[in-house]
């Protein structure tokens, strides 16, 4: 997406045995090499940290079962849900703007024969098969990197446009106990210690600068390694993130032709509630 960036930087120092990766401070005036494509940072680690995440597969799944016409996901990635998704019979379309989250995507699938169509763009910039899909899936927080109110409609009407008469769109989104925190704000967290698909140790931190008023969350991921003699290596990503509240994405949805039908506070399909970590919306087209 237009609003995420990557750079990467290195620096030598020495460290006493046991202190790898855990400095918050970054260097005072670092090179930065800027990347074309604003995940290639991201894309080396994603796997690492995400692919044991399972919690949303059976959901998906269930999903996917109630048409027997093909599944389009925005904002596959490395194909994380895409796979799974094949791997169980689906036909399957995949779309993400990075090329490197493609890369590792594609690798997978032909190391597995399995059939995946990934294709690099933004669903809304793209001219998919019109009413050809039963399930549109943005998993995951994928809708939050819409900037605005328009670049969210003209999502959603793409893809209102792309599903058949009675097919379902669904969201995965932040619940209201994962909502904004600026009391956090400029709080470095260590969210995972392992090793890449290399087998390179590295350490990821987030930092968050939340802003309520303009419900936007600027994350600062940073991926840190060292080496036996003392090189330590920082890549970092920032991706500006806009959140949605329940009745402002009713709200959206109607705009973009679509109706809401139900909203879940887990993925089990529990009643949304204060402390629920997601939002899972249902929803349909308005017209056939």
């Amino acid at each position: 997406m237009p609003n995420s960036k990557c750079f990467t930087y290195e620096l030598s120092t020495c460290r006493h045995p046991g202190d790898r990766a855990r400095s918050t401070q970054a260097p005072s005036s670092p090179t930065i090499l800027p990347v074309p494509d604003p995940y290639a940072v991201d894309a080396r680690y994603y796997d690492a940290i995400h692919s044991s995440f399972r919690d949303d597969i059976g959901l998906w799944l269930s999903f996917a079962g109630r048409t027997d016409r093909p599944v389009l996901e925005v904002g596959c990635g490395t194909g994380r849900i895409a796979l799974e998704l094949a791997r169980a019979g689906y036909t399957v379309t995949g779309i993400d703007p990075s090329p490197s989250m493609l890369d590792v995507a594609r690798a997978k699938a032909e190391a597995d024969a399995i059939d995946v169509n990934f294709i690099e763009g933004r669903a809304a910039g793209l001219a998919l098969e019109h009413e050809h899909y039963g399930l549109a899936l943005l998993p995951l927080d994928v809708f939050l990197y819409c900037r605005d109110g328009e670049e969210q409609v003209a999502l959603l009407r793409a893809l209102a446009g792309c599903l058949t008469f009675n097919g379902l769109l669904a969201l995965d989104l932040p619940g209201p106990a994962q909502g904004l925190d600026p009391a956090a704000n400029g709080q470095q967290v260590l969210v995972f210690s392992g090793q890449d698909g290399h087998g390179q140790p590295f350490d990821c931190y987030h930092l968050h600068e939340d802003d309520l008023a303009a419900q936007t969350r600027l994350l600062r991921v940073t991926y840190e390694s060292a080496t036996a003699e003392g090189l330590v290596r920082r890549q970092v990503s920032e991706h500006l993130l806009r959140y949605v509240y329940r009745f402002e994405l009713e709200y959206l949805l109607d705009r973009a032709g679509l109706a809401l039908l139900d909203i879940y506070g887990d993925y089990d399909l529990g009643p949304l509630m204060n402390d629920s970590e997601r939002m899972i919306a249902i929803a349909r087209r308005k017209q056939g």
